[in-house]
């Protein structure tokens, strides 16, 4: 157990705030995980144990790796924040620290349903047949089917792609996008789905800075956020909120680990994402 800085004194002053049991157990997980974190990524802490060598740098060190490596939900993180600086505060309320590490560390916005472009899976049809990037409507394809973009992108990902059912409306934009590929694939000699057009590349392969520059321009064309992990989390938020869910919906869910499938529900439950018709 990670060593805690006037934790008797704060278990104490928990007291007083007649806290449930489940609350306390909350602020020592709390304390616990981010003074682990604090040990091992801040040197003068690690050898001094002294809180005054804990600043705000650390927290938002932390909020930045319970975010992108714990991918942990926004309200989840920022209750963890939350029990932090009821700590800091106590800290220097007793007047052992000049400082509040928290005071100026802003929680993760949760994001809303609106934030989701939910719309592109739930009218594909009509965003397959939009005048936006052919690598664009691919990708929406390929994540419409249960592949993440990273699949997308990995060589020889065609195979098993090609092995697919597709409906009438997605082979009339596989035709498209075989027209526009064609030269590609004859140049490089290579039958990978996202091809450079760059032909001074070094790789036949699409770059993911080139893939991401269609998504930003199509985006501000259709004012949708169409960020690969964005498109990604609003199919799978959709499949969990779907009834009787697709073969493809299915594939992307049997993908998922445990952790993932509980990421994915506690982030539909605090978005309160559930859609406005729940889908057949």
């Amino acid at each position: 157990m990670v060593k805690i800085p006037f934790k008797a004194g704060f278990d104490a002053y928990l007291k007083t705030r007649h806290i449930s049991k489940r609350a306390n157990i909350e602020y020592n997980n709390s304390l616990n995980d981010f003074f682990a974190f604090v040990i091992e990524h801040n040197s003068e802490y690690k050898i001094s144990e002294d809180i005054k060598d804990v600043h705000e740098l650390d927290v938002r060190e932390f909020k930045n790796f319970m975010l992108t490596n714990l991918e942990l939900s926004p309200s989840t993180i920022n209750k963890v924040i939350s029990n932090l600086n009821v700590y800091f505060k106590y800290i220097f309320g007793i007047k052992k620290s000049i400082e509040i590490p928290t005071l100026y560390v802003n929680s993760v916005t949760v994001p809303k349903q609106s934030d989701f472009p939910t719309e592109i899976f739930l009218e594909l049809p009509k965003y397959l047949n939009k005048e936006i990037s052919v690598y664009t409507r691919l990708l929406i394809l390929v994540i419409s089917k249960g592949f993440t973009y990273k699949e997308a992108l990995a060589p020889d990902f065609y195979k098993e792609f090609n092995q697919l059912d597709f409906a009438q409306f997605e082979k009339k934009f596989l035709n498209i996008y075989q027209a526009f590929i064609d030269p590609y694939k004859t140049y490089w000699q290579n039958d990978n789905l996202f091809l450079s057009r760059n032909k001074a590349a070094n790789s036949p392969l699409l770059s993911v800075p080139a893939l991401h520059r269609d998504l930003k321009t199509d985006s501000e064309e259709l004012s949708l956020d169409l960020a690969p992990k964005k498109l990604y989390t609003t199919f799978i938020l959709i499949a969990l909120s779907t009834k009787h869910i697709s073969e493809d919906q299915q594939r992307a869910l049997d993908a998922l680990d445990t952790a993932s499938i509980l990421y994915y529900r506690r982030l539909k439950r605090e978005t309160n994402f559930p859609l406005h018709k729940e889908q057949d």
